[in-house]
């Protein structure tokens, strides 16, 4: 059995859902919860990492693997979550980038639940490690609750209004962990007939290279 832990913070209700849907039956997930941190970063170095370092004494025994399940503003303390967790903690949008590299995909389309602010920052974090973003758009959202209600429809809609610049990418990328995405990345990828990678499904690719257990990855090739 491959036990996967798992901080997530306490306004996100799909990872763990998404997880238990893509994962093979030998995986199980074991989830503590951190509080939200205003505007989605944490605006005291000292007390996340005190945080961090007590979640990972809660997880540390039973995982073979931990993941840090928050997106937005991540790459921006990713320092310190190494510190704390180590070199094998998996952090989704660096999953995401080791992903695009060893699928050689050089350009991606950009979806987010997200207010167009954010939306533009994650663009601008992808782009300056080297990517082409064909397009973007996020569906301005705030509240996790609501990021979790997003529908198949809501993102088809998001595509189909940028269709020219979704035709121009290698790849479509929906960000965020607090948006389920399991139940329709196949379908996505076979409607606009390329891959689609999520921030949930990313997470998944990296715990079957960690791990070096075969998974089929929703909305990608099988690996």
């Amino acid at each position: 059995m491959i036990r996967v832990g798992m901080i997530v913070p306490a306004n996100n209700v799909a990872l763990e859902y998404d997880m238990y849907r893509m994962a093979p039956e030998n995986m199980s997930f074991h989830s503590t919860r951190m509080r939200p941190s205003r505007n989605c970063e944490p605006d005291d170095p000292v007390k996340f990492r005190n945080d961090l370092k007590q979640a990972y004494s809660l997880l540390r025994r039973s995982s073979n693997v931990i993941v840090y399940g928050r997106t937005f503003g991540t790459h921006k303390n990713a320092d310190i979550i190494r510190e704390v967790f180590g070199r094998n903690v998996i952090i989704p949008e660096e999953a995401v980038i080791e992903y695009l590299h060893e699928s050689e995909s050089k350009s991606m389309w950009l979806g987010t639940p997200y207010i167009k602010e954010r939306t533009d920052e994650e663009k601008e974090y992808f782009s300056k490690k080297g990517f082409n973003i064909t397009g973007s758009y996020g569906l301005n959202k705030i509240y996790a609750l609501d990021i979790a209600r997003t529908s198949l429809e809501e993102i088809r809609c998001m595509l189909d209004k940028n269709i020219g610049t979704v035709e121009k990418s290698d790849l479509i990328y929906i960000s965020c962990t607090a948006m389920p995405t399991s139940k329709i990345l196949d379908k996505l990828s076979s409607i606009y007939g390329k891959p689609v990678l999520s921030e949930n499904s990313a997470i998944l690719w990296k715990i079957s290279r960690i791990t070096g257990n075969p998974i089929k990855i929703p909305g990608l090739q099988d690996i």
